[in-house]
């Protein structure tokens, strides 16, 4: 005989279920060219993000809200500005196809054991999916800030040593940019580009800070610009203070990079302890 709870999950279930597969057999070939672009090593269930596309669509989604924008802007530092819109669209497409794939099987997995707790846990494995995609870009931001971050004492130094010699900002800047490939470099170097393109210096240095997203760097941005207009002596202070200032950051980073290490070592550690004390406890215990 069926429960209250199975009678109560029987529409749901059966909406849930019929509506995935309306979605899933008729969207297909609409999005197949955004789906196969799509790295699947990156995204897990790439093909069926094509679900979420065609919800996205059919709800109006706002790709210019101020949240989206605000999105956007950080995917422009890992993915670039002409990409940033394109990996946010497959971004919240597989939010949307996790959760509303994960939801008709939760639903059916729950009614057929007729337990309510089945449901819950199915809602936070879709939960953990949206999250998972969410940490997953979270962490290619950080590292690439991090690695801005350690490339950027050295440069600045470079920059530094080339403008107390006499050299103009501009040549200095194109000098140094030549001289890696990192993540840095390369955003020296398109910066570099646009000036030989005719971009005015301060419009080039103000979007280069934008690219990286970095206070600090944000910081020798505006300070750049503010020191070309006023002239090249406040320019060469501010350049060498900065310099300083840079390496003992660089200090700090190194440091909490070490106690990061070190906390995550702290668990496996912990655990590694207690197998060791329950194999040298048990046979005393056993003895009792």
């Amino acid at each position: 005989m069926q429960s209250v709870f199975q009678l109560a999950m029987l529409v749901p279930a059966t909406i849930a279920v019929v509506v995935w597969m309306i979605l899933a057999l008729k969207y297909e070939e609409k999005f197949k060219e955004i789906t196969s672009s799509i790295d699947s090593k990156e995204y897990y269930l790439s093909e069926l993000f094509y679900i979420g596309f065609q919800i996205m669509e059919m709800v109006h989604f706002n790709m210019k809200s101020d949240s989206a924008r605000k999105k956007i802007k950080l995917m422009g530092e890992v993915y670039g500005r002409k990409y940033a819109e394109y990996y946010f669209y497959v971004l919240t497409g597989g939010q949307i196809t996790y959760i509303v794939t994960v939801v008709p099987v939760v639903f059916l997995l729950a009614l057929l054991a007729n337990n309510p707790t089945a449901m819950l846990l199915g809602l936070v494995i879709a939960g953990l999916f949206v999250w998972y995609l969410n940490e997953s870009f979270k962490d290619k931001l950080t590292a690439r800030r991090e690695r801005l971050l350690s490339d950027f004492p050295q440069v600045l130094s470079k920059i530094t040593l080339l403008v107390n010699s006499g050299m103009l900002l501009r040549d200095a800047w194109n000098l140094t940019a030549q001289q890696g490939n990192s993540v840095l470099f390369t955003e020296m170097q398109l910066t570099a580009h646009q000036l030989e393109n005719g971009v005015p210096e301060m419009a080039a240095y103000q979007e280069f800070a934008e690219r990286c997203g970095v206070k600090e760097i944000r910081k020798f941005s505006s300070m750049v610009i503010q020191g070309l207009g006023k002239g090249g002596s406040d320019l060469t202070a501010f350049l060498r203070d900065m310099s300083e200032e840079m390496w003992i950051e660089k200090k700090n980073l190194v440091k909490q990079k070490g106690e990061k290490a070190n906390a995550k070592l702290l668990a496996p550690t912990v655990i590694i302890f207690i197998g060791i004390l329950f194999m040298i406890m048990a046979p005393l215990l056993a003895g009792l």
